[in-house]
């Protein structure tokens, strides 16, 4: 129930106890916290400023301020010295950073909203990542809750949408607000007599968030029921709650699930099989978290075509946004950058050291005793007697035949199809040739003379991503 007709002092302390127990509740900060708010200058942001600052000494937080400039508006500058201005009074550090949206929307073919958004996020993943930043903090309040379903209805949704905007995410994004309104938050900001700055695109009716804001919502409240939104908050709440054991549930399994070839991510394919559509949905999003995948890109046909790919009758790869691929493997479904075909290369290797090769990496070549072996996919180790300098390193090229004992030789292509290969890794598989044969298949074959013997000298080949 909203306490806005309260008297000035008791509504102030009615409103910071609101988000205090949202703040417990929902486990938003710890004591001792280094936290970065997000702060355009507007009148939500503002008061979370002030919320904070108010929070500060109780939790002993270290607060730190972002600003994003979007280049959208000419007088957008002015924004980001009034939020400045704000920090310099407080003596919180600030950091400002503009980029042109309008150009990466159109680059990337997304709306502005969905560009903007996208960067942000990167921005606050950055910030927190290099100064050690514990919690990122937005304003988000009930309305924009209220909105963000419909929004989502609108656009087309499971029961995981209904649930609206979570209040926290991954442990690093969190919004105190969620459950005041901004009738509310403009009490608390008037109240405070503070300042702020309006920011004309929130009224554009181009914006479908605005249309939903300013027209169909208010439409609903006067036709249908005034307190829609206080009746969403209740369903996004239930929703939220059963999210968060599913989410659990999907961990427990994603952890037994997973594993890491030094590239990709691999989910065992006869497990995830096993487990019910709800949960394997849930994994593959745990996967686009891990790998860093822009979620907000992922559309429902995404998701549809991961789970043909689990049959025999697709065959992938599955385009995902970013960049990224997923395949079926022998047993398994990956996740990786997409892979670009490599065009034919060789590089003869004279001796130990570092090698650069065509596909952004660098391979190391150097000697150890056989019990310093590390055994990753990114590690080949051959005898060191019997495989001497030089020896080519190179990728497949037409008529390749690889010998396998007590087999004759096979054509690279057919040992390729039955060792599961897809078909558009086969460029990047190195091939290792000595003396005129292939003696080994990166990852998948060495051949039985080349390999090393108790207490005899290595020669190892590792991998590392070129960065």
């Amino acid at each position: 129930m909203s306490f806005i007709q309260k008297t000035p002092k008791l509504f102030l302390a009615m409103f910071i106890n609101t988000i205090k127990q949202a703040i417990e509740k929902f486990k938003l900060l710890q004591k001792g916290d280094r936290v970065l708010l997000a702060i355009s200058g507007g009148l939500d942001s503002v008061a979370l400023l002030e919320v904070f600052c108010l929070l500060q000494k109780e939790y002993k937080l270290s607060l730190f301020v972002s600003h994003y400039d979007h280049k959208i508006r000419k007088n957008s500058y002015k924004d980001a010295m009034f939020v400045y201005q704000l920090c310099k009074q407080k003596s919180i550090p600030f950091f400002y950073t503009a980029s042109p949206v309008p150009l990466y929307a159109k680059r990337e073919k997304l709306s502005l909203e969905m560009a903007g958004r996208e960067l942000r996020y990167r921005l606050w993943y950055f910030l927190a990542k290099k100064y050690d930043l514990q919690r990122v903090a937005l304003a988000h309040h009930l309305d924009d809750l209220a909105e963000e379903v419909f929004l989502k209805i609108i656009r087309g949704t499971g029961k995981r949408g209904l649930s609206g905007i979570p209040i926290k995410r991954e442990d690093l994004i969190i919004r105190p607000f969620l459950f005041v309104s901004k009738e509310e938050i403009r009490r608390f900001v008037e109240e405070r007599g503070l300042k702020w700055v309006e920011d004309p695109t929130n009224n554009d009716l181009r914006f479908v968030r605005n249309k939903v804001r300013h027209l169909l919502i208010p439409y609903l409240e006067q036709n249908f029921n005034k307190n829609i939104k206080q009746n969403l908050k209740k369903v996004a709440l239930i929703i939220a709650e059963e999210e968060e054991l599913i989410e659990d549930l999907a961990k427990k399994h994603y952890e037994k699930l997973k594993s890491f070839d030094g590239k990709n991510i691999r989910l065992k394919l006869y497990d995830l099989k096993q487990l019910s559509t709800t949960l394997r949905k849930r994994i593959y999003f745990l996967v686009f978290q891990e790998i860093n995948l822009p979620l907000f890109r992922v559309s429902f046909s995404h998701i549809e075509n991961l789970e043909r790919l689990l049959t025999k009758h697709v065959k992938g790869p599955v385009y995902l946004p970013g960049d990224y691929i997923a395949y079926r493997g022998p047993g398994y479904l990956a996740f990786s950058k997409k892979v670009f075909n490599l065009p034919f290369f060789e590089l003869e290797i004279k001796t130990e050291g570092e090698y650069l090769l065509p596909n952004q990496e660098i391979l190391k070549v150097y000697k150890i005793k056989t019990s310093e072996i590390k055994k990753t996919p990114l590690v080949m180790c051959f005898s060191a007697k019997k495989l001497s300098f030089p020896f080519i390193i190179r990728n497949r090229k037409p008529g390749d035949k690889v010998f396998i004992p007590s087999l004759g030789h096979k054509k690279l292509k057919k040992f390729f199809q039955e060792k599961g290969i897809p078909h558009h890794l086969r460029d990047q598989v190195l091939i290792i040739e000595h003396e005129g044969k292939i003696i080994a298949v990166w990852g998948i074959y060495i051949a039985p003379a080349y390999r090393p013997k108790e207490d005899e000298e290595v020669l190892v080949l590792e991998v590392f991503p070129l960065k």
